[in-house]
């Protein structure tokens, strides 16, 4: 067998083995979600998750190790010309890419499915809310803190408080949920990031410019998702992304020649 049909099937034995432990471990989080849905500690979820994550970065990082230590000079060995050589790795690259990518999406799809779990509990519970005063009724505001507001009828003040199940659904849910729902534009946003590393210096501008479109397209459509928890960053979605790339455009953008030579050109 040749080296480079022995590299398929490494990869191939490395995709297998990474897909067994994620069903195996999304398997026994939902078993574990099952059970604390109404309540009780989550965090030995986090624990096992964590346990998973780092046998599946053993698993990834053994497709490089393998690589440099036993498949590059195999393959020139063989005859092949560089460009085949090259090609075989890069597969090894995004191989591992993929895998990394379906590693981060296991911990998120667990942690929102936790989350809507004990929302479901906690929203079957809710009770009107009661005027103090006058007794007027109100529905409880969708809130996963306090909540204050005049009664419409007397004036008196009405609060909503949510009780620890709401409050955790909310704390385990703000960023599962909303990186769940922004999972495409992640995806998109990794690649674009992986595009520009990977570019020679000095990096083109169009490869800068293709990421920074990828990152403001991920950040407006996490944030819109991560305002139903938090309202307060719907006010002014376009600051909020503003503010979360700035760190690129002066850590990263401001430091590339090509950006800086065409007038450091923010898009917002």
């Amino acid at each position: 067998m040749s080296a480079l049909a022995r590299w398929d099937g490494f990869l191939a034995q490395i995709r297998g083995r990474h897909e067994q432990v994620r069903a195996e471990a999304l398997t026994a989080g939902r078993q574990f979600i099952s059970q604390v849905a109404a309540g009780g500690d989550y965090q030995p979820l986090s624990h096992q998750l964590g346990a998973v994550k780092h046998r599946l970065q053993e698993l990834e990082s053994k497709i490089m190790d393998t690589w440099h230590a036993q498949v590059d000079d195999a393959i020139l060995n063989e005859g092949n010309p560089v460009p085949v050589r090259d090609a075989a790795c890069q597969k090894g690259i995004d191989e591992g890419h993929q895998l990394e990518d379906a590693r981060d999406e296991l911990e998120i799809s667990l942690m929102a499915e936790l989350a809507r779990a004990r929302y479901q509990v906690a929203s079957a519970a809710l009770r009107p809310i009661v005027c103090g005063r006058c007794q007027a009724q109100y529905n409880p505001p969708q809130s996963f803190r306090l909540v204050e507001w005049p009664c419409g009828n007397c004036g008196a003040q009405v609060s909503y408080d949510p009780d620890e199940l709401m409050r955790s659904a909310g704390a385990i849910g703000t960023h599962a949920v909303s990186q769940e729902a922004a999972r495409s534009e992640w995806l998109a946003m990794q690649a674009a990031d992986r595009r520009m590393r990977a570019a020679r210096s000095p990096r083109p501008l169009a490869v800068l410019r293709a990421s920074e479109a990828a990152q403001i397209t991920y950040w407006r459509r996490y944030l819109t998702a991560r305002a139903w928890f938090e309202p307060e960053l719907g006010r002014d979605l376009e600051m909020e992304v503003r503010r979360r790339m700035e760190q690129w455009y002066q850590y990263t953008a401001d430091q590339e020649e090509a950006w800086v030579a065409a007038g450091r050109p923010r898009a917002i």
